[in-house]
């Protein structure tokens, strides 16, 4: 079911639990990151959390836990606080995706559901025997989707947050497709030095402040390799991401041979979560 058919059932439920005015303000759209949801609750909806959440676990049978967003995206290894309104008492849960299963807990690490499509048409792009390094890796959603859906040779991921690390370490155990993949914990400037081979394909998932490790990434990449670079950028400005990597590449006395822009996120108004797929000499 569609995202606002669950939204009109939602207000439908709450109809005679709030007011006209109270369901205006009521957000009825919710992320589900395997069996919790986590929603929006307005300052002027507060009191009646507890009745919205109770609402959204009668809605649909899978959700088991229900948590608000108790803040917002923080911190260097951007996380989410969350405060259970309803449900089973935990914040960690099993998400699957295209085939890889992934234990999550959404307050101390990040992870994104929305871009499982974009990690499914990332891995469908690595050729057969293809080495790949995925920068700022988490969970390893990216190298898990990959190793699972593509022939790559060798998949390596980098990530400094520990908690992260120890739930990828977690989620190799738990799937079959993982022989392949090799992770490190720590930031990416020192450990990158210390590997031992440069890549065909290194993504950057770090679309807040991916520019800083551009030269990093460069470094790693092989001569005619694939970087793909996230950004957050507003549509009339994607020239500036480009930008980005050019400058960066013409640093490193390297040239961007060709880039393609893939709009992969809606992050605020007019502001969408993009990657641009460059080819670099």
């Amino acid at each position: 079911m569609g995202g606002r058919f669950l939204q009109m059932q939602l207000k439908k439920r709450l109809a005679e639990s709030l007011s006209a005015r109270e369901l205006k303000a009521l957000v009825g759209a919710y992320d589900v990151v395997g069996d919790i949801a986590i929603v929006i609750i307005p300052e002027a909806l507060t009191a009646k959390e507890q009745t919205i959440a109770t609402a959204i676990l009668a809605s649909n049978r899978k959700i088991k836990v229900v948590a608000k967003r108790a803040g917002y995206y923080g911190g260097e290894f951007r996380t989410l606080p969350l405060q259970i309104l309803a449900g089973e008492k935990r914040k960690e849960t099993e998400v699957k995706e295209f085939g890889v299963r992934l234990v999550v807990n959404p307050e101390t690490v990040y992870y994104s559901v929305r871009s499982g499509n974009e990690r499914r048409r990332i891995a469908s792009l690595v050729a057969p025997g293809e080495s790949v390094l995925v920068l700022f890796s988490g969970i390893a959603p990216f190298p898990l989707v990959i190793a699972r859906h593509s022939q790559a040779g060798t998949i390596i991921g980098i990530e400094k947050n520990p908690q992260a690390h120890a739930y990828a370490v977690t989620n190799l155990s738990r799937n079959k497709y993982h022989k392949n993949i090799e992770l490190y914990l720590g930031d990416v400037r020192d450990v990158v030095p210390t590997l031992p081979a440069m890549f065909d394909r290194v993504i950057m998932p770090l679309p807040t402040r991916g520019a800083e490790f551009l030269s990093c990434a460069l470094q790693a990449l092989k001569a005619n390799g694939v970087l793909h670079f996230y950004d957050m950028q507003r549509t009339a400005l994607y020239d500036q991401s480009l930008a980005k990597i050019s400058d960066a590449s013409a640093a490193c006395g390297r040239t961007v041979l060709s880039s393609t822009i893939t709009r992969c996120g809606h992050c605020a108004p007019n502001i969408y979560r993009i990657c641009i797929d460059s080819r670099i000499s």
